[in-house]
């Protein structure tokens, strides 16, 4: 297998819950999604492991769904178990779409990534970590519940997310390979579907929604 995570102490702490388990080796660990790629260029490995945001490189590096995105279509029979710390039902949903085996909230204790991972082994379908399943449950909510409630397209919900980490339009449109006016009209679109008319109230959505 192979651990992306841009937080070295959370490669550890996964990487030293899954040496007691018998028949799982780590081939590499990688802190970007650049690197993670490239990773998977040269080493055949049999699962991923990867954090959902993660700092890149720098700016041109991928992260968040389209990452998520590509290593779908690029390794499409390498199961991808997602670790996440956001709490929005736009991702989770788009998450699933994208067909991950898995999603686990960071909160979850370490050992419960392993449990996870078993699951998501032996079934097809999406494994929804206990943290996340509560939340949702807690919210009277499913994953189509909130997808509904969710009027962004996962174009906009990507830029949303990084403005509201402070990125500038033209920063965003090179972070994920758009032309300006794109990304701008986007982050227009969105704001229009949120009925906010003003960039504090667009970053405040973001927080609330778990994008930020």
């Amino acid at each position: 297998m192979v651990l992306a995570d841009d937080h070295p102490i959370v490669l550890l702490a996964v990487a030293d819950q899954f040496s007691k388990i018998p028949g799982f080796t780590i081939a590499a660990m990688a802190h970007s999604g650049a690197e993670l790629l490239r990773v998977l260029e040269k080493e055949p490995v049999d699962l991923i492991i990867t954090d959902l945001v993660m700092q890149g490189e720098d700016e041109t590096d991928i992260d968040g769904l389209r990452l998520i995105s590509k290593l779908k279509r690029s390794f499409p029979n390498i199961p991808v178990i997602v670790l996440t710390m956001m709490t929005s039902g736009g991702i989770y949903h788009e998450l699933c779409k994208l067909g991950v085996a898995a999603i686990m909230s960071k909160e979850e204790p370490a050992s419960e990534l392993s449990q996870v991972t078993l699951r998501a082994l032996s079934t097809k379908e999406t494994i929804i970590s206990p943290k996340i399943q509560h939340r949702l449950a807690r919210d009277g909510s499913t994953l189509q519940d909130l997808a509904r409630e969710q009027p962004l397209s996962p174009r906009e919900l990507e830029v949303v997310r990084l403005f509201a980490q402070g990125l500038s339009v033209t920063e965003i449109a090179r972070t994920l390979n758009r032309s300006v006016p794109t990304v701008a009209t986007q982050k227009r679109s969105a704001m229009r579907k949120l009925h906010v008319e003003n960039h504090v109230d667009l970053v405040k959505y973001a927080a609330r929604a778990g994008l930020a």
